[in-house]
């Protein structure tokens, strides 16, 4: 009996070929990624906009427990200026408590441990919009909380807490001049980026003016109820995004909002799509292409496009944010 061995010669592939393959994945990478970052900005824009509704279902809490949402800031009172409260003549300044409706609202989204931590050293009515206190830097307790990160307040496609950069704001004063108003920021920078971020801000309306005819939610020491709002609770902003912005320019700086801090941001200069370096600290922007979130009084979300600063869009903007001037706001203008 005889055996035979046939022998097989192997093919290898050749270098050509080798590099065809490669090539042909790298393709089939380079059509696969963009529809890969395109699910996760999808998701994190869900994660914003289920931020912003939690923030706007925490004001309606808030709103039942009290009878009128919280104030956007705790700032200076009418009795500190014989003019009030609007009108800029205040001697405190921002020598207040300094809270914002973002930490005011805390115990309503998930965060009265970190409130009873932040209030355990405070007066028992620090929160209240009747009286005023020393800025929360005075009080250990407090000040020892600023830097906590509360997830539920940054956008998953910003870059708040990560920013190069130690510069924390809010508003502490809006008031009147002769030709229009003017809004005062205070501005932190503390070392070892020791603030935590919101991409969140209360809606100030036109101005932040209590007086404003297109004036918003919130204002410094406001206290409006959900019932006063005659454009109705549909037509009207309670929250907005702010997206981290852009980099260090002579005469400006960058800026990303504090939580602790974070109160109402007036409208009136409109919506410009962000540019590199983004200068216009003075806008509300997010980080998802094209569009800026916002939560309406009623829990609803919406999207506004970049609609610039005139026109119909620009019109409708400062009739959503505000919450009596009369217009019913057509959001197909946005």
């Amino acid at each position: 009996m005889f055996a035979s061995k046939f022998m097989h010669n192997r093919r290898a592939f050749t270098l050509i070929e080798l590099l065809v393959v490669i090539a042909i994945i790298a393709i089939l990478i380079g059509l696969l990624l963009p529809a890969v970052q395109k699910v996760r900005e999808a998701a994190s824009r869900s994660t914003c906009s289920n931020n912003l509704k939690q923030l706007s279902l925490a004001g309606h809490t808030y709103e039942s427990a009290f009878g009128f949402l919280p104030p956007g800031t705790l700032g200076a009172m009418a009795s500190d200026s014989p003019a009030g409260l609007d009108s800029g003549t205040s001697t405190i300044n921002y020598n207040a408590q300094s809270l914002g409706v973002v930490a005011i609202l805390m115990p309503y989204y998930e965060q009265d441990n970190l409130m009873r931590a932040m209030l355990s050293g405070a007066p028992a009515n620090y929160l209240s919009p009747k009286v005023r206190y020393a800025d929360y830097s005075s009080y250990a307790s407090v000040w020892a909380q600023r830097g906590v990160r509360v997830k539920t307040l940054l956008c998953p496609s910003d870059t708040a807490e990560t920013a190069p950069w130690d510069s924390a704001f809010y508003v502490y004063r809006s008031s009147p001049t002769a030709t229009g108003f003017t809004i005062t920021i205070s501005s932190w920078g503390d070392a070892n980026n020791k603030f935590g971020r919101t991409n969140y801000l209360g809606i100030g309306g036109r101005s932040g003016l209590l007086n404003d005819l297109y004036k918003g939610p919130f204002a410094n020491r406001s206290t409006t109820a959900l019932s006063t709002l005659q454009d109705g609770t549909s037509n009207t902003f309670m929250f907005g995004e702010y997206a981290t912005k852009g980099v260090i320019a002579t005469g400006w700086q960058p800026s990303s909002p504090n939580w602790i801090e974070g109160g109402y941001f007036p409208v009136a200069w409109g919506l410009n799509a962000p540019a590199q370096p983004d200068l216009a600290w003075y806008m509300l922007s997010s980080k998802h292409p094209g569009v800026v979130q916002f939560a309406l009084c009623d829990g609803s979300i919406r999207t506004v496009k970049y609609i610039g600063t005139t026109g119909a869009g620009y019109n409708n903007y400062n009739y959503a944010a505000g919450g009596n001037d009369g217009v019913v706001v057509d959001f197909s203008n946005f």
